[in-house]
């Protein structure tokens, strides 16, 4: 595949507005494909409703440069920020395509992975119950794939629930479902949901993984505590991982929060998350355990040998890795032994990570071999 230049968006003109020639001009309908993607994934809250993530104060990380000499591995990658989190001081951080250290960038599947420790903490205290059926704490989803599926199956992704992600193809379910974040519908993710009836399989027979289980969890949290997304989030995570920077979170067409997509946050802010976690030990032990191996390597053996997920969190059990994952190149790898975080932010052409993801996986394995 041939792919275009990492353009700047400052450089090339892009951006909203009516000055803005329309072949260069972001909007609504435009901004996740590329080149608009270069600024929007910057501005998204300019573009689509959010809501504030409250910090506090930001979590001092020192500083102890070292040169890793990934110049082209970030060009290659389309890079926006790039931060390396050792022993707790950012040995590396670059910015490119106009970021800065206090700008937010759209997250998108890492927002799973947030509210998945977010489910673990209120489980953990007493507040959600992991063996619940869905359908009854959503009655609505009750004629849904999902219905019968526990929360700790919607957690781990093997609830059974049919969903087509494939974003190569026009025509999948994944591009229709999402009207319900930025379309024209009025009811949001509760809406769509209880249209998904079809089943790929019993629940806890199949790991798939499918972006509508994370807002099943969404609405499962708010249901169990009344609460939203957002507070949860700010209380269970943010604020006990020391983030400060700006932060917002997108919400859908009836203005709730997602978990499937939709947090913004700085490098340096997911940083201080993937640290806590290497020090919340009983919570990274229980993410660490894994889910059903044999389940994961029936769907995904043979491009992530020795995985499993859990949590809304990607596992690698032969390395130690815990990761979060999101389209367009964003991550937040965490390996707890080597205490080590990475995070990298992007607006890469190719939505679907599998695009550079052995790239990935190699300089990461290079990475760990230069800081030792």
């Amino acid at each position: 595949m041939t792919l275009p230049p990492p353009l700047d968006w400052r450089e090339a003109g892009i951006g909203p507005g009516p000055d803005v020639p329309a072949e260069r001009r972001v909007t609504r309908a435009n901004w996740r494909t590329w080149p608009y993607t270069r600024w929007a994934f910057q501005h998204a809250r300019e573009l689509v409703p959010s809501v504030a993530l409250p910090g506090g104060s930001p979590r001092a990380l020192p500083e102890r440069p070292v040169d890793l000499g990934w110049n082209a591995f970030l060009a290659e990658t389309y890079t926006d920020a790039a931060l390396v989190l050792h022993r707790g001081a950012i040995v590396y951080e670059r910015y490119f395509n106009g970021m800065t250290p206090a700008t937010p960038h759209m997250a998108f599947s890492i927002t799973k992975s947030i509210a998945g420790i977010v489910a673990e903490r209120l489980i953990d205290a007493g507040r959600l119950d992991a063996e619940a059926k869905v359908e009854a704490l959503l009655p609505e989803l009750a004629a849904s794939g999902f219905a019968d599926a526990t929360v700790r199956q919607v957690l781990d992704m093997t609830d059974g629930a049919a969903f087509d992600e494939d974003y190569a193809n026009p025509d999948a379910e994944v591009h229709r479902y999402s009207a319900a974040y930025w379309g024209d519908s009025t009811e949001g993710v509760l809406g769509a949901l209880p249209m998904l009836t079809r089943r790929s399989a019993a629940p806890g027979a199949q790991f798939r993984y499918r972006t509508a289980a994370a807002d099943v969890l969404a609405h499962l949290l708010r249901r169990a505590t009344g609460e939203r997304l957002a507070a949860l989030v700010a209380r269970e995570v943010w604020q006990p991982s020391g983030c400060g920077d700006e932060a917002h979170m997108l919400v859908d067409t009836s203005g709730l929060e997602m978990a499937g997509t939709g947090l913004n946050a700085t490098a340096r802010d997911l940083a201080r998350v993937g640290l806590w976690l290497i020090e919340e030990r009983r919570l990274l032990a229980g993410l660490a355990e894994g889910g059903d191996r044999a389940l994961f390597d029936a769907a995904y053996g043979e491009v992530r040998p020795g995985g499993s997920y859990r949590s809304l969190w990607w596992i690698d059990h032969d390395s130690g890795l815990i990761a979060a994952n999101g389209v367009f190149g964003q991550r937040l790898w965490i390996d707890p032994a080597a205490e080590l975080v990475v995070v990298k932010l992007g607006s890469h052409p190719v939505t679907s990570n599998g695009f550079t993801e052995a790239l990935h996986r190699a300089q990461f394995a290079r990475l760990r071999e230069t800081l030792g």
